[in-house]
């Protein structure tokens, strides 16, 4: 158990956006893009429990100091230094073991991604706004790299909503911490931004991220209006994330969508009104 721990295995979710734009793209359901939506999630899921291995062995001494952080199991001292240098060698093993798998297109995501986040492990993340951007592009590799691994092309507007809606995600999270003491303490660049800025970049990325899919809705060639109809839900879900994120005062996004029904609800009505609007003349 301490094993899946370190890897923050309830995370993985997070690497379900691979599917978005072969789904997209209506392929989804093929067997061979299946098996590649498939190694690309695994190859994103362990490519980002290196990531967090190596972010808790950095931050060892500062976790076992934090109270929100002193129980993971390498700061609490569960699991040894050396096992989890050995578990986060091994998880990239696999990361990589299963790019093998895959287009060089994705090994390149891929390693962007890794190097980004290394890079954010080792001191961007005290960097304001750039610390923002690295977070949402990571969400957007995630992305990316589903087009990447099942050769789907991907509309300029599909790129811009998934580079600024997980800056929407990424940015209401921090306002929430910001309101939260004890957040800036477990992140300290929280104290160099402003409650103003952050709601100015959160109202940009939200706008832009409706635009875009909006455009994209409306560029459907489908004799059903099910995908414009999806823009109305779109909204929803992203108000719904926003309030109920700041709500909770900075718990962990997957941890706030899970708990929304509202928010549940909305996701499936979009999934729902995008597979008739993709699926339904194929």
């Amino acid at each position: 158990m301490k094993y899946l721990q370190a890897m923050r295995v309830q995370q993985w979710s997070k690497n379900l956006l691979v599917l978005v734009a072969p789904f997209a793209a209506g392929d989804v359901f093929h067997s061979r893009i299946l098996s590649k939506i498939l190694f690309a999630f695994l190859a994103f899921s362990f490519a980002a429990s290196f990531n967090y291995i190596i972010n808790d062995l950095k931050d060892v001494e500062r976790d076992r100091t934090n109270p929100k952080k002193l129980n993971r199991p390498i700061a609490s001292g569960r699991l040894a230094l050396k096992a989890a240098q050995i578990l986060a060698g091994l998880n990239l093993i696999a990361a990589v073991g299963f790019t093998l798998l895959l287009p060089w297109a994705f090994a390149l995501t891929l390693g962007i991604y890794i190097l980004l986040t290394l890079a954010y492990s080792y001191g961007l993340k005290h960097e304001p706004i750039v610390e923002l951007l690295i977070v949402a592009f990571g969400f957007a590799l995630r992305a990316i790299g589903g087009a990447t691994a099942t050769h789907t092309p991907s509309s300029s507007w599909f790129l811009v909503v998934a580079t600024f809606g997980p800056l929407v995600i990424v940015t209401a999270k921090r306002i929430a911490e910001k309101q939260s003491q004890s957040a800036i303490s477990v992140r300290p660049v929280i104290a160099q931004y402003t409650t103003e800025f952050l709601r100015l970049v959160l109202t940009v990325a939200s706008g832009i991220t409706l635009t875009a899919y909006s455009l994209w809705a409306f560029s459907l060639n489908s004799t059903h209006p099910f995908a414009e109809f999806s823009v109305i839900t779109v909204t929803f879900a992203l108000f719904r994330y926003i309030w109920a994120v700041e709500k909770s005062s900075g718990e962990a996004p997957e941890e706030v969508m899970y708990g929304d029904w509202y928010f549940l609800g909305a996701g499936v009505a979009t999934a729902l009104l995008l597979v008739l609007s993709v699926y339904a003349h194929h």
